[in-house]
């Protein structure tokens, strides 16, 4: 099977195209990284073009403009990426019979009465979560589509992509760290979301799918617990409310997500918070 990751220079799209290239032909594009091929979802006919050229069976889509704040201040230009960038892809895949893999996320919900069941209903509270539920509902219109919404997903990263692996970087070099406790999500391990993907393309399986991990707790919580499995000052987490953060984009009290559907489909058991953070521990030893 010839699989493109559109974003493996990115920290999500960078596990799946290493777990997926371990047993299929995978293919990566990026904007960042330059061992692979450009790939600017903005820029509709070279991308198209793209495609063509490589003909895949299946596209993993973890790609597009994530920063919240960024997407809060300039809708249009980001809209132009998250969501007729993926309208493209979407449209190539229904003209050419191949699959869709969309990564999506609980910002699709407004955060009030997390964690959620892929059933619940969507009612997004920030521009990203916005963009990304009307970008679901293009590739819901495939008829051969896996849409895999996460949260708060974690892991090794070089260019710092993620909560955990910054705030990491923030406590080696010894400086404190405000992380909000009325923000809950359900940390995701990004080894059990690349995984999982995996396994749910390789079944031929159609629908929506949460990937998360099992534990429903805040950003504050999630540093102490890294202080402990890294041996860090917990002193230097500093507990705060959203509110001080002075955030542009409306954060969810209570996000997350509830993953029975797939760890019972896929027969896997996602890592709790703990349990991920020393296997990100035992990968910095080796």
């Amino acid at each position: 099977m010839r699989v493109l990751v559109i974003g493996a220079g990115g920290f999500t799209g960078s596990y799946l195209f290493s777990i997926i290239g371990r047993k299929h032909e995978a293919i990566g594009t990026s904007t960042q990284d330059k061992s692979f091929r450009k790939l600017d979802l903005a820029e509709f006919n070279e991308t198209s073009k793209i495609l063509k050229e490589i003909k895949p069976n299946a596209i993993c889509l973890p790609a597009g403009i994530t920063n919240l704040d960024y997407i809060e201040k300039n809708p249009s230009k980001s809209r132009k990426t998250n969501v007729l960038g993926t309208k493209n892809i979407a449209d190539y895949c229904k003209e050419n019979k191949c699959k869709l893999i969309f990564f999506s996320s609980d910002a699709i919900f407004d955060g009030n009465k997390g964690p959620y069941l892929e059933n619940d209903a969507p009612n997004p509270a920030s521009e990203y979560g916005r963009q990304k539920l009307e970008a679901e509902n293009l590739v819901k219109e495939l008829d051969d589509f896996i849409i895999i919404r996460t949260s708060s997903i974690y892991g090794w990263n070089k260019r710092k992509l993620n909560f955990v692996s910054r705030l990491i970087e923030e406590l080696r070099n010894g400086k404190e760290v405000k992380a909000p406790i009325d923000q809950f999500y359900t940390p995701t391990y990004v080894i059990d979301l690349a995984n999982a993907s995996l396994k749910l393309i390789e079944k031929g399986i159609i629908g929506i799918y949460n990937i998360s991990g099992p534990d429903f707790i805040n950003r504050y919580d999630i540093a102490v617990n890294v202080c402990k499995i890294f041996h860090f000052e917990k002193k230097l987490i500093i507990p705060v409310k959203s509110y001080d953060l002075k955030q542009t984009a409306k954060r969810p009290k209570y996000g997350g997500l509830i993953s029975k559907k797939a760890a019972k489909e896929l027969g896997m058991k996602f890592k709790g918070l703990k349990e991920g953070l020393k296997g990100m521990r035992s990968m910095q030893n080796t």
